[in-house]
């Protein structure tokens, strides 16, 4: 985790990405008197940042095709495949940069600090507000708020305040209890996964069944830090996620095989093997039998 208290010597200070980017904004809310937060919407060809800090917390979710964001924090770089939709978070004066290397459609909210500061008061009674910096990660909510926001944006006269702030204020609630230090710490001892969130989750492994995937963008998905979702996937499905994950892309490999119009060797790639014979193996494992003894059976 960064720690976001101050930029590190050397960094621009910034209140938006438009002073960071090397093109203007398709879109602002500066026309709209909103309170407490701000809307970008950017269409940038690839680009290296310089390092900087941003003055409000800022939220990005990917509008366009996916592509592959590179982000340096604290002196190290980290890649991540933001996938349509995905989000990624940056607390207020955390210092960093980024780089992409194709066209990106991203829609910015900046949340200013104050305003997170007011909500964490009331809701854990205190002032220390400390979010999180996940990147690549999946968040129907958000997305729909951020989608909201621009929508009101693009309405005659700039878009209401108050619709603006309500949404600003289900934004801070949200990301203070699913993505703040203090939020995390209350999940503490919770085991099992709410059932809406265990469904984005596999949802989102049978979209996406052909990728390789890691346990933190799972837990981005589910909201949740790497290591309670491992505890809470386990205790509400009885498996491992990894395990999940293969017995899915096994039961996949069996509805393509018995529909007879792909190679084995191409349905264990379209299933995310790495190969026919890890598939086979798993395959056997799994169901007692061979792809090819069940093909025999079905003929």
């Amino acid at each position: 985790m960064a720690n976001s208290k101050f930029p590190a010597a050397g960094a621009s200070q910034a209140q938006h990405f438009s002073e960071i980017f090397p093109q203007l904004p398709i879109l602002g809310s500066d026309r709209a008197i909103w309170t407490g937060i701000s809307l970008e919407y950017h269409r940038q060809p690839p680009f290296e940042t310089s390092e900087y800090a941003i003055g409000s917390h800022m939220i990005a979710i990917n509008l366009g095709q996916s592509f592959h964001m590179e982000r340096k924090i604290e002196r190290k770089w980290e890649t991540s495949q933001v996938l349509p939709g995905a989000i990624g978070l940056c607390p207020f004066n955390l210092s960093h940069e980024l780089r992409w290397h194709s066209e990106m459609n991203l829609l910015s909210l900046n949340l200013e600090h104050e305003f997170l500061v007011r909500s964490a008061l009331e809701l854990f009674n205190t002032e220390q507000v400390e979010l999180l910096c996940p990147m690549g990660f999946q968040d129907p909510l958000i997305q729909q708020i951020g989608l909201a926001l621009k929508a009101e944006a693009q309405s005659d006269g700039g878009g209401s305040r108050l619709y603006a702030e309500t949404m600003a204020n289900a934004l801070a609630v949200h990301l203070l209890r699913h993505y703040s230090t203090q939020g995390h710490r209350k999940l503490d001892g919770k085991f099992a996964m709410c059932p809406h969130k265990l469904r984005w989750v596999k949802n989102y492994i049978n979209d996406y069944l052909e990728r390789q995937f890691s346990v933190d963008e799972l837990a981005g998905i589910a909201q949740l830090s790497p290591y309670h979702f491992s505890r809470a996937f386990k205790q509400s499905v009885g498996i491992s996620p990894h395990q999940y994950v293969i017995q899915q892309r096994v039961e996949r490999a069996k509805q393509l095989l018995l529909q007879g119009k792909m190679s084995l060797s191409e349905i264990a790639i379209a299933c995310g093997f790495t190969h026919q014979s890890h598939l086979t193996r798993h395959f056997k494992r799994l169901t007692g039998v061979t792809p090819k003894t069940l093909l025999k059976s079905q003929q």
